[in-house]
């Protein structure tokens, strides 16, 4: 998922970036060099996605102050999070030493572990108490960990409290809320149903919220082929196809459905948390009318798809130590800090959501922080994409009635067997 302000979901992931701390844990041994530092350490390059917040510089700067002689430069690619991944997966094939620090969407760590192409953390100082469990997740693959959570991200529900004055828990209540509040220039519910990652993600979210799931745990068995998974996404396309899902849904990405809640044509919006500033603004249609609670689910809130970027080492890299210890510096406290107050985006640290001074400044953060405890990661793989492409398909077949959801099912839980026994 990147945490650019057009695309904070897919991923779930959006677009920003940081870094870790040193440690060690096996792989490829630090290489020897002339920088007069000692093995493995030297200026190092970070290649990231588009910084669209303009803050990362600052970071930067800070670090760079600080070790003249171990410098981080940003290697700033396309603003497309596929552009990106065939950036990386190339340089990963060549076995360059070009980047040292890979900002990776939370659905490619695993990809690029299992093929050897990156450096193991060490879990006590990067994944240990003080971040949150789920984003760690992210970045193991093999019991091991390829990864520093950086940024996170889950998603909320965004109503209209002016209308609803409690906020629904489950999809029946929601559908009963628009049934009784619903204005004529109103749809009731959207999220991101274009076939891209998005809908993957919020076909995620209401197989999960159903009890169900595209592949076991550890990501070596086929587990969609179930009552729970198919009355997850009948839920959804029950509501396309008696309008309760806005009918121009079927194109929304991140930015089409916030534009929608924001001018007043929603009642109830799943998006990411960045949509709280727009909807907060002075020309917003729905400045002091919304309130953000929980996605909801069959008996209770439901499980948000868990977005977010891991700062990887490159197994490649002659310089792993620097790029360790500044991985680590970009998880730090003062840091993360700077990342919420700052780059308006979610912290790996836990205790930042019940910071009094944060919440100031963003009040939904004690609700993201329950999101993300409850947050499932989308499947961790080697192949994603071929993962996700077996749900997009189909689950946009189902919401546009070219498939029914048995059939639906079915064929994901074929191609799924196809993409994880490559």
């Amino acid at each position: 998922m990147t945490f650019r302000k057009t695309r904070l979901a897919a991923c779930a992931s959006a677009g920003i970036l940081t870094m870790l701390l040193s440690a060690c844990g096996g792989g490829t041994p630090a290489a020897s060099d002339d920088s007069g530092l000692g093995p493995g350490r030297g200026p190092i390059v970070f290649a990231s996605g588009k910084d669209f917040t303009a803050e990362m510089n600052t970071l930067l700067a800070k670090w760079n102050e600080a070790h003249p002689q171990e410098t981080v430069k940003m290697l700033e690619l396309s603003a497309s999070p596929d552009d990106q991944r065939a950036s990386f997966v190339q340089n990963f094939q060549a076995k360059s030493s070009a980047y040292d620090v890979l900002w990776s969407d939370v659905v490619w760590t695993s990809e690029f572990a299992s093929r050897g192409w990156l450096e193991p953390l060490d879990k006590a100082a990067l994944g240990g108490p003080d971040i949150l469990p789920t984003a760690v997740q992210t970045a193991e693959y093999d019991g091991k960990l390829y990864g520093a959570p950086f940024i996170t991200n889950a998603a909320l529900l965004f109503y209209r409290k002016d209308l609803v004055p409690e906020p629904p828990t489950t999809w029946a209540e929601m559908w009963a809320a628009c049934d009784e509040h619903l204005t004529p220039e109103m749809s009731c519910y959207a999220g991101q149903f274009a076939q891209y990652e998005g809908l993957t993600v919020n076909a995620a979210e209401a197989v999960n919220g159903a009890g169900g799931a595209f592949l076991s745990d550890d990501g070596k068995t086929v587990a969609v082929d179930s009552p729970e998974a198919r009355a997850g996404l009948q839920t959804l396309v029950d509501a396309m196809k008696n309008g309760k899902i806005s009918k121009d849904a079927i194109t929304y990405k991140e930015e089409e459905s916030r534009r929608a809640f924001v001018e007043g044509r929603l009642m109830f919006l799943r998006n990411w948390p960045y949509v709280y500033t727009s909807a907060g603004a002075a020309d917003s249609a729905v400045k002091d009318k919304f309130g953000t609670a929980l996605l909801p689910g069959v008996n209770g809130p439901g499980s948000s798809s868990l977005g977010g970027i891991d700062l990887v080492v490159s197994a490649f890299s002659k310089h792993k130590e620097t790029a360790k210890d500044w991985i680590a510096f970009m998880q730090s406290e003062e840091t993360q800090r700077f990342v919420v107050a700052k780059m308006n985006q979610a912290s790996v640290r836990a205790a930042l959501y019940d910071d009094p001074e944060l919440i100031a400044q963003s009040p939904y953060l004690p609700t993201l922080k329950q999101s993300l405890t409850t947050a499932t990661p989308r499947p961790r793989t080697a192949d994603y994409n071929a993962v996700t492409l077996a749900v997009q398909t189909n689950a946009y077949a189902a919401l546009q009635g070219g498939k029914s959801v048995d059939q639906a099912i079915t064929d994901m839980a074929s191609q799924l067997s196809a993409a994880i026994a490559q």
